[in-house]
């Protein structure tokens, strides 16, 4: 079975440095649908409307944003997520809040945080839920889950390390 994430392997294979040029300095999230069912019609969409990954829908296929602004959104130092179009990373399933919360990088740690924003079904990190409006503080390889989604945080570097052990594996 070939890796979902075949595409970043072959962007590190055939040209690094343009590669390590694109994520520069910044931190990506990571969907990856777990199988359903062959029998069940619930699939997970995700898609995201960041600058540089253009819209993209998953449909059940793995999604990686690159965490950065858009230009239309207000929240100038925030990347929102939420089922809505004006969010700077759109999470289309019916678990996800309008605006669900925000990931911010802290600009003399450069450390990301999470922030839930109030949400009905709630968003967690390393398995703990987070309280509204309290941010919590991201590591490389934090798993999440936003409503239903899981996704996983990784640094600019230790997406590159995975991306590495994929392709070697």
């Amino acid at each position: 079975m070939p890796d979902p994430l075949i595409a970043w392997i072959n962007r590190l294979i055939d040209d690094p440095k343009n590669f390590d040029a694109h994520l520069k300095g910044r931190s990506v999230l990571v969907y990856e649908p777990v199988a359903a069912p062959e029998d069940s019609s619930a699939g997970h969409r995700l898609r995201t409307s960041s600058g540089i990954t253009g819209t993209v829908i998953g449909g059940g296929d793995p999604v990686v944003a690159v965490l950065e602004k858009s230009k239309d959104n207000v929240f100038q130092r925030r990347v929102t997520m939420g089922r809505t179009t004006n969010n700077d990373i759109v999470l289309d399933d019916a678990s996800v809040s309008r605006f669900h919360g925000w990931l911010q990088k802290d600009d003399g740690s450069g450390k990301w945080t999470l922030t839930d924003a109030g949400s009905k079904n709630g968003t967690w990190a390393a398995s703990q839920k987070l309280a509204a409006k309290k941010p919590v503080i991201l590591e490389n390889g934090t798993r999440l889950k936003v409503g239903n989604l899981e996704l996983t945080f990784y640094t600019a570097q230790g997406f590159r390390t995975l991306i590495q052990q994929r392709a070697a594996g």
